[in-house]
């Protein structure tokens, strides 16, 4: 690979860059560090940079010839990076489509990213895919990916824009829709009956699920505890839920 010279900490792309970073999308989203990078299926990288090619070479060889690399001054580097640390390689990446799974988390106005990559990480390893409601952390964030830990590259991850169409879809296509709240009509994890394709889903600590979604569930569930408290942590409770649904 042939790796065009930035150094300036002016250069138009990397303001691209940041903005990307700060902005992502399903279609272009910024990933940074050596173990996360090296990580990625070559075919979804779309650009590289790097300020050590040396270190890289294996993974810069594995990239298409499509992909567009970058040798950047550390200087350059700091401005495209929101790592404290000084990091190496940089990628711009896109994820490809998948297929909707049938089993699903949906998560409602959780706005932590912390919480949203945890539910991402704990649904992929149980089989889980998870779809994202307005409200909710972007997926496609740093702060989201890296609590991921590696799991946004093969987990199924969806943002909806209408919850109430979405369960209506899901509906017809044969899922059963669980939603967890505290009502009487709710019922323990236990006692619930669910065909093949399910969908649990989940509301943010503080407001809960909104109250039309709610209504357009099939079943409200609850998870028993112990003590009192008002709420359990949002990544908390789906991985309760996932484990009971898997």
């Amino acid at each position: 690979m042939i790796l065009k010279e930035i150094s300036s900490a002016n250069n138009p792309l990397l303001k691209q860059i940041a903005q990307v970073r700060r902005d992502p999308t399903r279609e272009r989203f910024f990933i940074e560090g050596t173990r996360f990078v090296e990580e990625l299926p070559p075919e979804c990288v779309l650009e590289v940079f790097t300020t050590d090619p040396e270190k890289h070479a294996a993974f810069l060889s594995s990239l298409p010839e499509t992909v567009t690399g970058y040798r950047l001054s550390e200087g350059a580097m700091n401005k495209i990076c929101a790592a404290v640390s000084p990091q190496t390689i940089a990628c711009t990446v896109q994820r490809n489509e998948t297929t909707r799974p049938d089993k699903l988390v949906i998560l409602d106005r959780v706005q932590d990213p912390g919480n949203v990559g945890t539910v991402i990480r704990t649904a992929y390893a149980f089989g889980f895919g998870v779809i994202l409601l307005p409200g909710c952390a972007n997926p496609w964030s740093a702060k989201t990916l890296m609590s991921t830990a590696g799991a946004f590259r093969s987990c199924h991850i969806e943002q909806e824009p209408d919850g109430a169409a979405l369960f209506e879809q899901l509906k017809k296509d044969g899922f059963s829709v669980f939603a967890t709240a505290l009502d009487p009509s709710a019922v323990p994890p236990e006692e619930l009956k669910f065909g093949e394709k399910r969908a649990i889903v989940i509301g943010s600590e503080g407001q809960g699920i909104s109250p039309h979604l709610l209504k357009a569930a099939s079943k409200t569930v609850y998870i028993p505890m112990s003590n009192p408290i008002n709420s359990l942590n949002a990544a908390s409770a789906a991985s309760i839920m996932i484990y009971a649904l898997r």
